[in-house]
């Protein structure tokens, strides 16, 4: 089974070269002051990629600390650090480190279920994408949006809320889903 760390590298490049870029950025957009929503409470979750085998399924340990920052762990891995800003009813921003960047996702559900969406520059709306490149909120490598950079919380949140509100057509999403793991009787 491949884990989580693996997962996220393999779903993150597939979008960079079958999709279009990803939200990134070189600084973190989201800390302790700004990114302390916590839609998921500590515990176990099953995690799957939607539309793969249910045998991709990975179990994960998720845990936050009192700064709000989350730990996403799994057997004989490196732990995932995630931080969550909410953007709406049951809708958050999504920031993950990654080696010596950030990554971001849209999320959305509750403490029973979770989806993580990676977020696609060419899919954001384009007159939305172009306000926010104007404004400086994003800055884009070319024409092709191959990658965008995220500048600002505005940039993040402008863009998580495009997601929210159903405004992004794609043919395809990168989604991982998580399931609280309840213990039967």
């Amino acid at each position: 089974m491949r884990s989580l760390r693996y997962k996220l590298q393999f779903l993150i490049l597939a979008g960079a070269l079958a999709l279009g870029g990803c939200l990134v950025s070189e600084e973190p957009v989201l800390d302790a002051a700004n990114g302390r929503a916590t839609p998921l409470g500590p515990g176990a979750y099953v995690m799957c990629p939607m539309g793969e085998d249910v045998d991709d399924c990975q179990l994960m340990d998720v845990s936050f600390d009192s700064s709000r920052l989350y730990t996403f762990v799994s057997e004989e891995e490196e732990p995932i650090e995630m931080r969550f800003r909410r953007i709406g009813r049951y809708g958050y921003g999504v920031q993950t480190r990654e080696d010596d960047s950030y990554i971001y996702y849209y999320g959305a559900g509750n403490r029973d279920q979770f989806r993580l969406t990676m977020m696609l520059c060419a899919d954001l709306p384009e007159d939305l994408r172009a306000d926010l490149i104007e404004s400086g909120d994003l800055e884009a490598d070319d024409d092709d949006f191959e990658t965008c950079m995220v500048k600002t919380r505005r940039g993040l949140t402008s863009s998580a809320r495009a997601y929210h509100r159903g405004e992004i057509e794609s043919e395809e999403n990168i989604t991982l889903e998580f399931n609280l793991v309840t213990e039967t009787p």
